[in-house]
């Protein structure tokens, strides 16, 4: 009997105060970096009366109609930026994995020398590359239209995705490659069955990444589109308060800001385990 509670009081006082500070000050930081979005989505649904008088503390009752007047205004931004997203991911996509595999299959001329000109590519800042882009778009007749946005933006993403894809392509092992020779397969169809389903982790993890980066891209879309109606979301939300008849409603613009960042949360939700693969398999390195 002694001996068992000697050891129940062991268990009692096991954590020092040591061994708790750690996770009671991640708790904290943690809350903190949740602060923002907190207020954002507690915003969302008050009037500029409520705000006024809580600023900081939730009120009643809640104006979730502020979504529904939003989310009018919203829908076509949003339609755009979906647009963006996939054709642009699309392209940058189909043709990384086509570089990326035969750097890292095939032995050719020069092959050392382009991958190292390609990840010289990561060494330019893309912003030095914003004004040749833009004369390149407008002589080709593209500005204001989709393959404006899809191409420059795919092209700006290439160097990294190659040289993910590459480092992963590389080190599959030559057997499986082999074996498929012998069965009579095709190269597509051996990147097709064997080198992209392997690879399904880290192309998850660049489309996230891409659809990330081309779902808040700034610069490029208010250059290249004349209509303002063709902007993205992320130009749409600057746009609230006009597109409102010049009535003020916080609100309702709060609400639009949740609006334009939801597809990208849903996103990360359904896709974080292959997403936080792809980040461990080895192909990326952070």
């Amino acid at each position: 009997m002694a001996s068992t509670s000697t050891r129940i009081r062991a268990r009692r006082h096991r954590y020092t105060l040591g061994e708790l500070l750690p996770p009671i000050t991640l708790t904290i930081l943690g809350f903190l970096t949740f602060v923002p979005l907190i207020m954002l989505l507690q915003l969302s649904v008050k009037s500029e009366q409520q705000m006024a008088d809580s600023m900081w503390l939730p009120t009643w009752p809640m104006r979730f109609q502020n979504y529904d007047r939003a989310a009018r205004i919203m829908l076509p931004y949003m339609i755009n930026s979906f647009t963006f997203v996939i054709g642009t991911t699309t392209v940058s996509i189909f043709f990384s994995v086509l570089s990326a595999y035969a750097l890292g299959r095939y032995s050719f001329p020069g092959k050392e020398f382009l991958y190292m000109a390609i990840l010289g590519l990561m060494m330019i800042p893309g912003i030095l590359t914003l004004i040749t882009r833009f004369v390149i778009v407008v002589k080709m007749g593209l500005n204001n239209s989709n393959w404006g946005i899809w191409l420059p933006m795919a092209a700006g993403s290439q160097a990294f995705q190659i040289i993910v894809l590459r480092t992963f392509f590389a080190s599959l092992p030559e057997e499986l490659f082999e074996a498929g020779r012998l069965d009579g397969a095709s190269e597509f169809h051996m990147l097709g069955t064997i080198a992209i389903p392997l690879a399904k982790p880290i192309l998850t993890t660049l489309i996230v990444l891409q659809c990330n980066s081309v779902w808040n891209e700034f610069i490029w879309p208010i250059m290249v589109l004349r209509d303002p109606k063709r902007y993205p979301a992320i130009l749409g939300i600057l746009r609230l308060r006009e597109l409102m008849l010049g009535v003020r409603d916080p609100g309702a613009e709060y609400a639009g800001y949740v609006i334009a960042g939801l597809p990208l949360l849903l996103l990360f939700a359904f896709s974080s385990r292959a997403f936080i693969r792809g980040l461990t398999s080895g192909a990326i390195k952070i």
